[in-house]
């Protein structure tokens, strides 16, 4: 669902804290992870005065942000059916995966074919991982859980690598990697309290989810607009 809510940043955005620390994803026993709150980073070197801002750079941002919203949104439609074993899970996985590859193409014009297919592929790996990792923690297999949790967290670095490749000086390794890890800590909590029907529990989580994923889509677009200033003047 496209965001309608900032059409103009208040400022030139920020990102995550702290990374969330592994977490065991487990149908019972596991203590839920704590529950984190999105903050803002110190990105002053980033900000400026402006008051408004191209139409270039607004087009980014809302599509950025429509983009990021999707993933989440799809991927809690893909957990609610994951985990009810509903008739619509194929389905809605394919259309949660379809914006995988909708995000490496917004990235295209910037740094290429090759880059955009290779974010699609290590986000289509994050979901399908984080579906092994349900399936585990359904039939209570804890060591499975421990190894897809594993995975999941080594995806997720490499994600926030691969990012802070493509433009060193604005993702910079250590906010890449905070905030993919927060990201996953989330969404486990999301997860968690599905599978135990504790349900507002599983609201407030993904209102974090979403409060988060917005801060990522800022985090990224202003990143994109300071490595690419001419196509946003």
């Amino acid at each position: 669902m496209p965001s309608t809510r900032r059409l103009i940043p208040l400022a030139l955005v920020t990102s995550i804290a702290a990374a969330t620390a592994g977490v065991a994803l487990a149908h019972s026993g596991g203590a839920p992870a704590a529950t984190a709150s999105p903050h803002h980073h110190d990105v002053s070197a980033l900000a400026d005065s402006r008051t408004a801002i191209s139409p270039q750079e607004l087009a980014l941002r809302r599509e950025m942000d429509r983009l990021w919203e999707e993933h989440v949104a799809w991927t809690r439609l893909a957990i609610i059916s994951l985990t009810t074993k509903a008739p619509d899970t194929k389905t809605t996985v394919a259309r949660l995966l379809q914006n995988q590859a909708d995000i490496g193409s917004a990235i295209k014009p910037f740094y290429g074919a090759a880059a955009g297919r290779q974010l699609t592929a290590l986000l289509r790996e994050h979901i399908l991982i984080a579906a092994d990792l349900i399936a585990a923690a359904q039939k209570g297999d804890t060591a499975a859980v421990g190894t897809q949790q594993a995975r999941w967290n080594a995806n997720a670095d490499r994600i926030a690598a691969f990012l802070s490749r493509a433009n060193p000086r604005y993702w910079k390794p250590g906010p890449m990697k905070a905030m993919m890890r927060e990201h996953l800590g989330l969404t486990t909590n999301e997860v968690l309290a599905r599978l135990k029907g504790r349900w507002a529990a599983d609201v407030r989580a993904y209102d974090l989810i979403e409060q988060q994923i917005l801060h990522m889509a800022d985090m990224l677009s202003t990143g994109l607009v300071a490595q690419f200033p001419s196509r946003f003047a």
